[in-house]
């Protein structure tokens, strides 16, 4: 027997593809705007970010592997920093379904030290295809992917080197 709306979902980007244009509701922390070179907006596009490459990370809000890689990529920003290469590479987290509240909560308990977003109505997460959290990816200046993940990235060494040669 067959799901009829399985049929048509779609699939998470894989590597090569060219993500869509995804709009993301604007964080109510002015450092989030600065971190990735945005105006003061109520909604931003990743065109208009400043990165040559982003690591974008999808996170259900009650995702207890999304809350266990959460110190992996703080400790891989803070690495992606000592490098030299904070100029270049952003990461941003987006949760899924996340209210304000919950935003806020996931923000503080998992102590994210970069950007987080909310997808409350789930739109972006629609748009990549409704992956399984935590999802990363690695997207190039033009929206091409170059790395994808399903499941915590546990070899955070590999992780990094694929993001320094991405970034030569």
């Amino acid at each position: 027997m067959s799901l009829p709306n399985a049929a048509m979902a779609a699939e998470p980007p894989q590597e090569g593809d060219e993500l869509p244009e995804l709009v993301f509701v604007a964080s109510d922390r002015p450092e989030d705007a600065d971190y990735l070179g945005l105006p003061d907006t109520e909604t931003f596009t990743l065109a208009e970010a400043d990165y040559e490459i982003l690591l974008l990370e999808i996170i259900g809000v009650y995702c207890p592997y999304c809350h266990e890689q959460a110190p992996l990529f703080n400790d891989l920003a803070q690495r992606i920093e000592r490098a030299g290469l904070d100029g270049q590479v952003k990461l941003i987290a987006v949760a899924s379904g996340a209210t304000p509240e919950e935003l806020a909560y996931v923000r503080d308990y998992s102590a994210y030290i970069y950007p987080l977003f909310r997808d409350q109505d789930y739109s972006l997460h629609q748009q990549l295809g409704e992956p399984q959290t935590p999802f990363t990816l690695l997207v190039n200046r033009q929206g091409e992917v170059i790395y994808t993940h399903m499941g915590v990235v546990e070899d955070i060494d590999a992780l990094f080197n694929r993001i320094k040669e991405s970034a030569e």
